[in-house]
This record gives structure tokens, C-alpha cells and sequence, in this order.
């Protein structure tokens, strides 16, 4: 779950950060474009190798200059690399941008993670440090530094980023938000409630799901359900708050519900992993009664996931369905038409002269 946070966290930023890239022509330009196009597809799917592929392709279309999509391209090639798991890849894509551009805290922050999971605890502590520095205003970014010190033992280092955090006097729904979530980590549940609170009423939506994770924390289902559900009225695809209604139902026993709010969350996903909700949908399918759908899932999950606990499963499962009934689904259909265009079919763009820059 961590790793999945601080991905969406550090590619939300990159992609703000895309917006402000300017446009480019010529041949090599649009190739590189459409390499691109099929990389951040395959990072929704889930192939995050695949992507990787194609986005040294983009970059290969360069012919020696480095401008702002060529920096784009290499922002989405680290943040594939360190979703694929090859940290020293993302590290030294990384540091190849810092090298060229050392004003992007983004990529201090990404850095500073990936050397904390390689326990280069020093150089992390050095990385977060640069990135605030750059970007001393955002509530948000103290309260990541924060949970990655603490999730990695260095809870004494990240005081110093709770003590900011617990420095400000919230003026908006989002620093709200975020003092709340500060108090949440630290186990306060009152004064994360209060916070929270108030940053629904200031219109901060998305406070309503954190508040639902502390009722939920604190074994209160139903108000649980009724704040994931408020959220849904007004986003009803969000799949956060579809992944926690299953949840809840899954362990209520509402097993029907749990496998339509599940199913609904990973439909909602767009392809991005999320294997907590896979596992609680297998648990889903398996008490339901639907041994066949839980068995192929479980089979699918282990294709990309090493856990025990689900190759257990599965061999319990494979036990109830026979080994026919689980067998590999059927082939994808064909592609829609000619007018799929490059990202969305998977197929990369056909190779030939790319000319030259205009």
C-alpha cells in the first residue's frame, strides 16, 4: 500500500509538472510522442517493464538536444522504473536528472524515497531535505516525508517534519485535510476527526474517505460506511472509496455486496495495481460461493505477486474447482478497428525514418 501511495503521490506531481512542458514538431517529435503515449499506457496497465521499453524509445527519437519532453519522458521512465522494482534504475535515472536540472523537488523527494528503501538512510535525509527546500509550502509533502521515516524506523528523523506540520494554523480545506492526516499516522484520532472534519466543511471532499479509514480503524462500520458513502455521492467511480465499502462488506459477511464494490474498484483503478483489493476480492469470490472466479484470480495474482498467504489459497481453491475449471481465460478480443489509435491498442508505433527535426 505504502509503495502504491508514494507512486500516485510522486507521479501526480510529475504530471502537473507535464503540463507546463511546451509542444515540438517534427517527425522525430511525433514518434517520440507516441512512445510516450504507449509507456504511460502500459504504466496504467500494470507493465510497467513494457513501459520502460517504450520510454527509452521516446528518448531514442532525440537527436542530441534535451528539452522539456525529453525531460518528461525521462520524469515517467523513473517513475516506471521504481514501480517495476529495479530501484537502482530509478536511483540513477534520477540522479541523471538532477545532474540536468536540480530545481525539481519531485525528483529529490522520489530519490529520497528509493534510497530509503535501499537504506542509504544519509542520502535520503539529504534528498527529502533538498526537497522541501524547494518546495517549503506544501503541507502534503511534509506528511509523506514523515510516514516514510516512520514506516522505515527512522521515526525520530521525521519529528522534525511533524513538529512543521503541527506549526501551522490551517486557512484552507487542504491543510486541514492534511494536519488531520498528520494526527491520523501519529494515532490522535480525535484531533485527526476534528481536523478532518473541518476540511469537509471547507469542501475539501476527500477528507470524508480518511474519516472513514478512522471509523473504520476504530470498528465503527456503519459510520464508516455512511462517510465512504457521502464521498460516492458526489464520485461515485473513486476507486479508494469502492476498495473500502468492500471492505467493510467483506467483513460484515455481505459477500455479494463486497464482490460488486471490489470488482467496481478495480474496474475503477484503470489498470493500476492494487493488491489489497485483489486479495479481498478473492476472499470475496471464495465465501460467496464462486470458487471458479477466486481461483483464476488468485492464479493471476501470483503471476505478478509473491504471497503466501494467496499461494495457500490457491491451492486450497485449485482443490475445490478441479483443474480444469481453472484454467487460463480466454483470448483477449481483437482490437476494436483501425481507428484505435497507438497507446490505447498496445502496439507500438511503426518503426521507420524519423526524419528530422522542424
Amino acid at each position: 500500500m505504502k509503495m502504491k501511495k508514494t507512486a500516485a503521490f510522486c507521479l501526480a506531481a510529475v504530471s502537473a509538472a507535464a503540463l507546463l512542458l511546451s509542444g515540438c514538431t517534427g517527425k522525430a517529435a511525433q514518434k517520440a510522442q507516441e512512445y510516450k503515449e504507449l509507456g504511460i499506457a502500459r504504466m496504467e496497465s500494470g507493465d510497467y517493464e513494457g513501459a520502460v521499453d517504450s520510454f527509452q524509445k521516446a528518448l531514442d527519437q532525440s537527436v542530441g538536444s534535451i528539452g522539456a519532453q525529453e525531460l518528461d519522458i525521462c520524469y515517467y521512465k523513473a517513475m516506471a522504473l521504481y514501480k517495476s522494482g529495479d530501484t537502482q534504475g530509478a536511483l540513477d535515472a534520477c540522479t541523471a536528472l538532477i545532474d540536468y536540472d536540480d530545481k525539481n523537488w519531485e525528483v529529490y523527494y522520489l530519490r529520497g524515497n528509493l534510497y530509503l528503501q535501499a537504506q542509504q538512510n544519509e542520502n535520503a535525509l539529504a534528498d527529502y531535505e533538498k526537497a522541501v527546500s524547494l518546495n517549503q509550502d506544501d503541507v502534503e509533502l511534509y506528511v509523506h516525508i514523515y510516514e516514510d521515516l516512520s514506516e522505515a524506523g527512522l521515526g525520530d528523523r521525521g519529528q522534525e517534519y511533524y513538529n512543521r506540520v503541527m506549526a501551522i494554523r490551517p486557512s484552507s480545506g487542504e491543510e486541514y485535510y492534511f494536519v488531520g492526516d498528520m494526527y491520523f499516522l501519529t494515532g490522535d484520532y480525535e484531533n485527526a476527526k476534528t481536523n478532518l472534519q473541518k476540511a469537509e466543511e471547507e469542501g475539501y471532499d476527500r477528507a470524508l474517505l480518511m474519516l472513514g479509514q478512522i471509523y473504520k480503524a476504530e470498528g465503527s462500520d456503519e459510520e464508516a460506511r455512511n462517510a465512504f458513502a457521502a464521498y460516492m455521492e458526489k464520485y461515485p467511480e473513486d476507486a479508494d472509496a469502492l476498495g473500502e465499502l468492500g471492505a467493510i462488506a467483506l467483513s460484515a459477511g455481505e459477500y455479494a455486496d463486497a464482490v460488486t464494490y471490489l470488482q467496481s474498484a478495480l474496474d475503477a483503478s484503470e489498470g493500476n495495481e492494487d493488491a489489497e483489493t485483489e486479495k479481498n476480492l478473492i476472499a470475496a469470490y471464495e465465501y460467496s460461493g464462486d470458487f471458479v472466479s477466486a481461483s483464476n484470480l488468485a492464479r493471476e495474482f501470483l503471476e505478478h505477486h509473491s504471497d503466501p498467504d494467496v499461494e495457500r489459497e490457491y491451492e486450497f481453491l485449485k482443490t475445490r474447482v478441479g483443474s480444469d475449471s481453472a484454467a487460463a481465460p480466454e483470448a483477449e478480443e481483437e482490437s476494436a478497428g483501425d481507428g484505435e489509435d497507438t497507446a490505447a491498442s498496445g502496439q507500438e508505433p511503426e518503426e521507420g525514418d524519423s526524419g528530422s527535426e522542424s
